[in-house]
C-alpha cells in the first residue's frame, strides 16, 4: 500500500533531519515526491495536500490516524525542525 511506503519515507526523513544526514534527507524527499507523482490518483486528497505543501508532520499525523491535525501553516509543529 502506498501509504505505508510514504509513512516509511517520512519517518526516514525525520530520522535523517535529526541526524543531520543531508544525503538521507535528499533521498527521503525524492521518495516522497516520486510516490506523490506516481500514485497521485491513489492517495487520499487530504494526504496529497499535506505532501504537496511539504506539511510532513501533518502527513504523519494523518497516516497515524490522528484526528486533531492543526489547521494553518506550521500549527502545532513538533518535529522536522
Amino acid at each position: 500500500m502506498i501509504e505505508t511506503q510514504i509513512k516509511e519515507s517520512l519517518l526516514k526523513l525525520q530520522s535523517s533531519i535529526d541526524g543531520a544526514d543531508g544525503a538521507g534527507i535528499r533521498e527521503s524527499m525524492a521518495e516522497i515526491d516520486t510516490a506523490l507523482k506516481e500514485h497521485r490518483r491513489e492517495i487520499d486528497a487530504q494526504l496529497k495536500h499535506f505532501l504537496k505543501n511539504r506539511s510532513y508532520i501533518k502527513a504523519l499525523m494523518y497516516l497515524n490516524g490522528e484526528s486533531d491535525i492543526p489547521k494553518g501553516k506550521c500549527s502545532g509543529r513538533k518535529d522536522f525542525s
